[in-house]
């Protein structure tokens, strides 16, 4: 519930440099989840171990729960919960085009990226305002082993194999 001018009170920020780095208050929250609760899921990193970077997240959900959990609750426009599903969709449809190859993946690969990427947004969701009944180990491990399920086929024509098997 901070405003931005009692943000800028606080930090000692001019109201000038947070608008030109920050188009508003859902713009920051972004950033912060980017760059300090996902930063392995980004579009210069797509060499990622799915399992230890998914770890490395719930944790960081974790250690910012009361954040996490403040910012899923907001609603309206540009909100966490909205840009999540987002995010998780479109890195998904990069990351799997990547390790499929050049030929662009089945509509089937793209129709499971799709799905996977909204049931593990739900559940990390789920997780975060349920105040995280399971460790970010087993949350982790479950999602990665639910999305492992079905993707050895429709990965077989790419270049790389199940990215979900360790």
């Amino acid at each position: 519930n901070i405003t931005i001018k009692q943000l800028l009170e606080y930090t000692g920020v001019s109201r000038q440099t947070f608008y030109n780095h920050f188009e508003d208050k859902n713009d920051l929250i972004q950033y912060i989840y980017l760059t300090k609760i996902i930063p392995d899921y980004n579009d210069s990193n797509m060499n990622i171990n799915f399992r230890e970077s998914l770890l490395v997240s719930f944790e960081n959900m974790k250690k910012y729960h009361k954040f996490m959990k403040q910012a899923c609750l907001m609603e309206g426009q540009n909100c966490l919960k909205d840009y999540i599903f987002d995010h998780c969709k479109e890195f998904d449809l990069k990351w799997h085009q990547k390790l499929y190859g050049k030929e662009k993946m089945s509509d089937a690969l793209k129709f499971a990226t799709e799905y996977h990427a909204n049931a593990s947004t739900s559940m990390t969701l789920s997780w975060i305002l349920s105040d995280m009944p399971v460790s970010a180990q087993e949350i982790a491990d479950m999602i990665t082993k639910m999305r492992g399920i079905g993707m050895d086929k429709l990965f077989e024509e790419g270049e790389h194999g199940n990215p979900y098997h360790n």
